[in-house]
């Protein structure tokens, strides 16, 4: 086997991989880099010579599916394949992700938005392939063949791991992976046999696991933050992802309320999170990869954030929970909107319920002191930071002792690192070299390949 990793850069990225099978060559997700602009964003496609015999689609994160349409518009023969659930949402991602780009270019001036239009969607879209979970699916080409079987990983709603069987040698690659349960989807179902190559994540390798610290806890501490701001008159800001988390953190506020527990204040909510609740809804009704229902927006009276925004320093005129996206805070956002009129009042708090890379907004703030500036250059606001700001931990990704424990399992020859940050490369090859020293673990050069 040959494997390139394609993403420009040793970090969380634009994800994607070409892996090659003598002779047939699939890609492993198409992602776009979340902190870079135009073409800069976008994997390494030259590095792709020849065909494509497939592309594996492991889930919905513009990391992992943003640059799809490109790549399919380069290989318009290559079968996009996915889960069940997965191919629910592509559409709709991607067309939102074509409305940023539209807006960023009138915004920015940058020329090479949008990356691509509707009908490159819709080329996508007839690619698509849903494969069943744990059912064998043969890719072929001149009587050479693999076989991929999906095992459900556990991160979001659809999520894939992928086993890549050749010539009687096994390959798994996680994907993004969680191997605990949440509201709306079950911890990861990976197969623990032995295997000859190991792809894996380890977005949280450079953080150390607190053995007092767990989803519940972390829970507990939410519900009571959010209960003593409410019970102070002021208001909580819930920056979220728009798919996964914010639907998550719906199933929280419902699951809290009906056992009493929640104060009862006004729940607002806007953002690409409110739309994908239908389609999580139905993904739910369509298979048994999602557990959701918008019956929760009935149920929690959930009310949508007005249009009129409020001017920036002034508090919201009316005091409540504002579950909105973007999960970082990323400039021009409902959530990042609506921190301009939240941090300069003490009775209010900004509630982070997701991972926050340091150089988007949201980092910025969590690290920021009491009394900082925070500025809101497009609203040629300065906000003082009055507000109280914390952080909870409640990712989506397996910790670093979890997956450690996997890939001791599976006893690979070989372990590839990807989806992570240098600090989380350096602790996962370091301590995998310990616990596995007969395995070569490799943190891959962009776009150099590895021939195993």
């Amino acid at each position: 086997m040959r494997i390139t990793d394609l993403n420009s850069g040793r970090e969380i990225g634009a994800n994607c991989m070409l892996a090659e099978f003598g002779g047939v060559r699939v890609v492993i997700d198409s992602g776009l880099h979340p902190k870079l602009s135009g073409r800069a964003a976008l994997p390494q496609f030259d590095k792709i010579q020849g065909g494509v015999d497939g592309v594996i689609l492991t889930h919905c994160h513009l990391d992992h599916l943003g640059s799809l349409p490109l790549l399919i518009r380069q290989h318009p023969g290559a079968r996009v394949y996915a889960s069940a659930a997965t191919t629910l949402f592509v559409r709709r991602l991607l067309n939102n992700s074509i409305q940023v780009m539209k807006r960023q270019r009138e915004e920015t001036g940058i020329t090479d938005y949008p990356l691509y239009v509707e009908t490159d969607v819709e080329r996508v879209e007839n690619a698509l392939a849903a494969v069943p979970i744990a059912n064998p699916r043969i890719i072929g080409r001149g009587g050479e063949e693999i076989a991929i079987t999906f095992h459900l990983a556990g991160h979001v709603a659809g999520a894939v791991g992928c086993l890549i069987e050749h010539r009687r040698k096994r390959h798994f690659f996680t994907g993004d992976v969680n191997f605990q349960a949440q509201r709306t989807v079950a911890g990861a179902n990976f197969p623990r046999q032995p295997v000859d190559t190991l792809v894996m994540e380890c977005t949280r390798g450079a953080t150390k696991t607190i053995p007092t610290m767990s989803r519940s806890t972390e829970e507990k501490r939410l519900l009571k933050t959010i209960n003593e701001v409410a019970d102070r008159g002021g208001s909580v800001l819930l920056p979220a992802f728009a798919f996964g988390r914010m639907q998550e953190i719906l199933l929280f506020l419902q699951e809290s309320a009906d056992a009493g527990n929640l104060a009862d204040v006004p729940i607002f909510c806007s953002g690409l999170g409110m739309d994908l609740c239908d389609y999580l809804d139905a993904a739910s009704k369509k298979t048994k990869q999602v557990k959701f229902s918008r019956q929760v927006l009935r149920d929690l009276n959930v009310l949508p954030l007005s249009r009129r925004y409020t001017q920036p320093g002034k508090n919201m005129p009316e005091a409540g929970i504002y579950l909105l996206s973007s999960g970082m805070l990323v400039e021009k956002t409902p959530a990042w909107r609506v921190a301009a009129n939240i941090l300069d009042h003490e009775e209010n708090a900004v509630l982070f319920v997701g991972y926050c890379d340091p150089e988007t907004p949201g980092g910025e703030l969590i690290g920021m002191a009491p009394g900082g500036e925070f500025k809101f250059k497009s609203l040629d606001h300065i906000s003082t930071l009055r507000a109280q700001v914390e952080r909870f931990h409640l990712s989506g990704h397996a910790d670093r002792e979890e997956l450690i424990d996997f890939a001791k399992d599976l006893a690979p020859k070989d372990i590839i690192l990807t989806h992570g940050d240098p600090p989380a490369r350096a602790w996962m090859k370091e301590t995998l070299a310990k616990v596995l020293p007969a395995t070569r673990v490799h943190d891959p050069e962009p776009g150099i390949p590895i021939d195993l």
